[in-house]
């Protein structure tokens, strides 16, 4: 029998040592960990094993009986399911044939291969731009941008939602940082108001944790009233919104507006790695002094040639696109009939209110038990006593997929008191 459910934590406690010894807070937390894997949640929360991909369909290792179990999985960020698609596959595997696993050298030593330039060529050309510099991963990417560009004396602001990578680059740039409320406009023109004119605002185009989009125009307007520049992380709505998928710029019509824009190619083109769009003087600069970009192995060229093959099946098969919203509204509806508190709809990120974070560690067990994995976000990630389920639905997903897991989310809704009365 599994032991009660360890109390939440708030993970900062674990950031400082107590004492001299650095290596003091490793202890604390392991030992908080241990209770954690004892009454069952760690393994069903935060270390599910995979026995095959990562798909709407997941095989996990049930760690208490050592059997593999079949879930319903709404923790894929592939929304087209692209890293299964067989011509993507295939653009790897004749990469691997040509040029093997790996790049392994910096670009300035080692020389730019054919794939990464032709995959730079086609993001630049994708997202209307002069110039593309693509990184290792998306974290990477804010944290080369953002440390690259700015320096003492200089200013950023971010929205106070935005990706962790972004608040860390912001951190270790040296630069003077400030926060402002989530989508709060007011209190972003208040702050740039004093001061020295000019700044960099920072915001994600598409907001992973909470689904929600950034307001492009009002933000778009704002800089040029205060003599700011503006960056968006696109990551989640690059292949999403937009008639074409051309992210949160054409979702608005709003082609070029933004000064620097960055995103990832492990959302809907389904590999990994991050980018940088902009001007051909913006992009010269970070490919020279952005340390994230110059000291590090360049992208292996199967994922630069299978997310070029990515973008590809995006322009020519639509239908993927559409089958993805298709998807979204069921399930968007489909939690609204059941009780649950969700709100309005804006992408495939579909946040459940949960609320109270002591909820959360039973409820991820009897999700897993049901075959059922979403992700869970709980204070710092969101804001205290505001605990949420996060569902991410792709196009993969079926009918069955949707309407198996609403029954299991009714259920549980009903029995950890997280549905609202009719």
């Amino acid at each position: 029998m599994r032991s009660q459910s360890p109390r939440p934590f708030n993970i900062t406690e674990f950031i400082c040592s107590q004492g001299p010894d650095p290596l003091e807070k490793c202890q604390r937390f392991h030992k908080y960990a241990n209770e954690v894997r004892a009454a069952g949640v760690f393994d069903a929360m935060y270390r599910i094993e995979l026995q095959g991909p990562l798909d709407h369909r997941v095989l996990a290792r049930d760690a208490s009986t050592g059997e593999t179990r079949e879930l319903v999985c709404f923790d894929s960020n592939s929304y087209l399911g692209l890293h299964l698609h067989p011509r993507v596959r295939a653009a790897a595997h004749r990469a691997i044939d040509e040029a093997g696993v790996g790049t392994p050298s910096a670009q300035v030593l080692g020389g730019h291969n054919r794939w990464l330039r032709a995959l730079e060529e086609g993001v630049a050309a994708l997202l209307g731009r002069e110039k593309c510099l693509v990184f290792p991963s998306g974290y990477q990417a804010n944290i080369g941008i953002l440390t690259g560009l700015l320096r003492s004396g200089d200013r950023v602001i971010a929205d106070r939602f935005s990706h962790a990578s972004l608040h860390d680059g912001c951190a270790y740039s040296g630069a003077t940082v400030l926060t402002y409320a989530h989508g709060d406009l007011e209190s972003l023109d208040a702050q740039l108001a004093t001061g020295a004119p000019g700044a960099l605002i920072v915001a994600d185009g598409l907001f992973s944790m909470h689904g929600d989009l950034c307001d492009l125009p009002g933000l778009r307007s704002i800089a040029d009233k205060r003599g700011a520049r503006l960056m968006i992380d696109d990551a989640h709505a690059v292949g999403i919104l937009g008639a074409s998928g051309g992210g949160i710029e054409e979702h608005y019509g709003m082609r070029g507006a933004v000064d620097v824009l960055m995103g990832t190619f492990s959302k809907a083109p389904g590999a990994a790695g991050g980018y940088v769009v902009g001007d051909g003087a913006l992009i010269d600069y970070l490919r020279f002094l952005s340390h994230g970009a110059l000291f590090t192995a360049s992208l292996p060229a199967p994922t630069c040639a299978a997310v070029t093959e990515a973008f590809a099946v995006m322009r020519d098969e639509p239908e993927h696109r559409e089958r993805l919203w298709a998807n979204t509204r069921c399930m968007w509806e489909g939690l609204k009939d059941v009780g649950l508190r969700v709100p309005p709809l804006s992408s495939p990120i579909l946040t459940v209110h949960v609320g109270d974070e002591t909820l959360l560690g039973p409820l991820a067990v009897a999700l897993f038990q049901a075959g059922v994995k979403t992700g869970m976000a709980q204070y710092p990630a969101v804001p205290r006593g505001q605990s949420i389920l996060r569902i991410t639905v792709n196009a993969r997903h079926t009918g069955e997929d949707l309407g198996r897991t609403l029954d299991v989310l009714g259920r549980l809704g009903r029995v950890f008191g997280i549905v609202e009365a009719h």
